[in-house]
């Protein structure tokens, strides 16, 4: 009898506990790395609700980003592009650009006109298709952190971009925070 009642007590418990070890889907925004401002070398956002963070090798020359922040005969220029590749060998990339724009912290910029001076745009790119902000599909870009010293650039951002054909995609939650490239 007092085995059959460890195996009811077993039982019950098993059966109030057992719910609580399923594997939950996770949360697409854990995903993505904290939003920082120093230097930790991080970048992530949600694509169309899906989490994406950058990964070794999608770029040719093997890196999960880049970022500049320089002058040039025109102005300021700051680019930011992360991107990775899949099994299936297709390139996903997310990528922000001024174009003769000094950006400075505490700052946010409307993204639209794409590779157009004095503006700020975004792009996305996935298996050869490209999506670009515009004057009607916009975001935005917020510098919450800017060390000149230390080239450091850390930020949040969120756009809307549309492909010639009509799609359009939905950056959310992005953050990054970098070391630059002068």
């Amino acid at each position: 009898m007092k085995k059959l009642h460890l195996f009811f007590l077993f039982m019950v418990s098993f059966t109030l506990l057992a719910p609580s070890c399923k594997k939950q889907p996770k949360d697409q925004l854990s995903l993505l790395p904290p939003a920082t401002q120093t230097g930790a070398n991080t970048f992530g956002c949600l694509i169309n609700g899906a989490a994406f963070v950058p990964e070794s090798g999608g770029f040719v020359l093997g890196a999960a980003f880049k970022s500049q922040y320089t002058i040039s005969a025109q102005g300021y220029v700051f680019y930011i592009a992360a991107s990775n590749k899949s099994a299936g060998d297709i390139i996903t990339n997310v990528s922000i650009a001024t174009d003769s724009l000094k950006i400075s912290e505490g700052e946010t910029l409307l993204l639209s006109k794409y590779a157009t001076p004095r503006n700020a745009s975004g792009a996305y790119a996935y298996n050869l298709t490209s999506y670009q902000t515009n004057a009607n599909v916009t975001g935005a870009l917020t510098i919450t952190h800017l060390d000149t010293i230390n080239l450091i650039v850390s930020a949040t951002f969120h756009f809307n971009a549309v492909s010639k054909g009509g799609d359009t995609v939905k950056i959310t939650n992005g953050r990054f925070d970098v070391h630059y490239q002068p």
